[in-house]
């Protein structure tokens, strides 16, 4: 699935995606949520990261990440990007974190509209790259504990 998002898209390398998008390495980060249909198949995905993963990219003392949300193109304009969204800020307030932080690509406007639906703002002063062209915009959101 995270293929077909995120290379097939062309957010990441194919060759970086065969090392990261490996279930043990994904397991690493935290916690792997996931959205199935009623059937059974999957739907969409996101990782709870907590401040302590060695995984984390920007999450500070008393902040949580989202990673690696994803969507199938076909289950998309559902709210299941919500959903998971939601169940990943449930799961850091049931943890006594108080904010949520999350890294998107510049070129993600789809994504970046959906973070402000849900009241997340964008800190520009976290904003980060990785190697040349890797722009990442980091997004936040106060949570209610």
């Amino acid at each position: 699935m995270l293929n077909h998002v995120y290379v097939k898209d062309g957010y990441t390398d194919k060759s970086y995606a065969e090392k990261i998008f490996v279930p043990a390495e994904l397991r690493k980060r935290g916690e792997i949520i996931l959205a199935r249909s009623i059937a059974g198949k999957l739907l969409g995905m996101a990782i709870f990261v907590p401040s302590t993963s060695p995984a984390r990219q920007v999450a500070e003392l008393g902040e949580a990440e989202i990673h690696l949300l994803a969507v199938h193109q076909e289950a998309r304009c559902q709210g299941i990007a919500l959903h998971l969204i939601k169940a990943c800020e449930e799961q850091a307030v049931s943890f006594g974190y108080s904010k949520m932080v999350l890294s998107t690509q510049q070129t993600m406007k789809e994504a970046q509209r959906i973070y402000e639906q849900l009241d997340y703002r964008r800190n520009s002063t976290r904003d980060w790259s990785k190697g040349e062209n890797k722009i990442y915009f980091v997004y936040e959101k106060i949570l209610q504990t």
